[in-house]
């Protein structure tokens, strides 16, 4: 029997994301592209943790959902992994029958990184612009400082840094959000006089964000 993989090649130096308006309409609603390469292996090897053997084979109406992963390799062509009303299309052509959470987790934080919302859980991918539809955000990275050796005993802390981009780079605020004993708390910005919110710690549905995810809301969270 044939062995499948996900992937004939593995060294790939861009990953294109594109969400399209159904599987029958080729109109693109939204795209990004990752070129740092640390981001695209974790993204392949998650996609390699999910069987390749799928059990069940589907058809689909005009209006499913479809996305398309076009990882470019070595200058020799793409690798494409589609997914399909919230399933991967697996090597053997066919889909899980059952929704593992890594596949769940998976096809989550693709749809925010391709398409991201409002109160929606974002994946911390350093320096990635996520899109909104009047500015633009980016994690850019973290400072973690250890607990001290000889001193009290204050545990470790973090300093998570935040770009909010609005009409180019001449126009952006940076935020460095505390994550200490306490949980950090909201760091709020304006846009067009509208109070947002980068969220760090716990969503809006008390869903858990530290330390992999943030949110950015339009809400005020509770405290």
């Amino acid at each position: 029997m044939k062995t499948l993989s996900w992937f004939k090649q593995t060294n790939c130096s861009e990953l294109n994301i594109y969400k399209y308006k159904s599987v029958s309409n080729d109109n693109v609603i939204a795209s990004t592209t990752i070129k740092d390469p640390d981001i695209i292996k974790e993204i392949m090897n998650r996609i390699q943790e999910l069987p390749t053997n799928g059990d069940k084979m589907k058809s689909f109406g005009p209006d499913v959902k479809k996305t398309s992963l076009h990882f470019l390799c070595n200058n020799e062509g793409s690798e494409v992994i589609e997914i399909y009303n919230d399933k991967f299309k697996t090597p053997s052509t066919g889909f899980l029958s059952e929704t593992a959470d890594k596949e769940k987790n998976l096809v989550l934080d693709i749809e925010a990184i391709v398409h991201p919302e409002l109160n929606m859980r974002l994946p911390k991918l350093k320096d990635h612009l996520f899109k909104f539809k009047n500015f633009r955000v980016k994690y850019t990275g973290s400072k973690h400082t250890p607990q001290p050796k000889d001193g009290p005993t204050i545990g470790p802390t973090n300093l998570n840094y935040y770009t909010v981009v609005k009409d180019g780079e001449a126009n952006k605020m940076n935020f460095s959000i505390f994550d200490g004993q306490l949980p950090p708390q909201p760091q709020a910005f304006v846009i067009d006089k509208k109070t947002y919110y980068i969220l760090t710690y716990q969503g809006l549905k008390n869903e858990s964000l530290a330390p992999n995810y943030f949110m950015i809301s339009d809400k005020e969270p509770k405290r």
